[in-house]
């Protein structure tokens, strides 16, 4: 089940307007953050790659930052590019992901434990046109991370059962 919420200050001391957690059951006592990365990079439906191509040669006409082209393999470390994604930290089943640009920072937290994965996202807009870019992909981001979060859950299972 999605949760959204406004105006919650993350440990960090920065504001994030926007965040939302979207969490599926995960019957797994460990996960590391490779793991977690590679069930992350496995699990966007087809449909989701055109839709960040799209966005992409949008974005671009602004100076907006676009998906690296590389999706580089485990071992992975901090600093690493994965798509729009940056990898900020690595730990024991958890990743932190994010981008700073112009127009909103955002981060994405990975997290296994406590039986369930959850995948929670939180948007500093800098500007209006900051906000009116995260109007405009709210719709998709929330479908995409009900998704994305039960296929990585069933991905990490699956691996673990083989």
């Amino acid at each position: 089940m999605p949760a959204a919420h406004l105006a919650t200050t993350p440990p960090d001391g920065t504001s994030y307007p926007y965040r939302d957690c979207h969490h599926h059951p995960l019957p797994l006592r460990e996960v590391g953050p490779d793991q977690l990365l590679v069930a992350f990079l496995a699990a966007p439906p087809g449909w989701v790659d055109g839709l960040m191509r799209t966005r992409d040669r949008i974005v671009s006409r602004w100076g907006l930052k676009t998906a690296a082209p590389d999706q580089p393999r485990p071992p992975f470390r901090s600093g690493q590019q994965l798509g729009v994604f940056r990898i900020l930290a690595l730990e024991p089943g958890k990743v932190l992901l994010g981008e700073d640009d112009r127009h909103l920072d955002f981060r994405l937290c990975l997290q296994a434990g406590a039986g369930e994965l959850r995948v929670s996202t939180r948007v500093l807009p800098h500007n209006p046109a900051g906000w009116l870019y995260l109007a405009l992909v709210l719709p998709f981001h929330q479908l995409i991370s009900r998704v994305m979060v039960r296929r990585m859950a069933r991905l990490l299972a699956a691996e673990s059962s083989s």
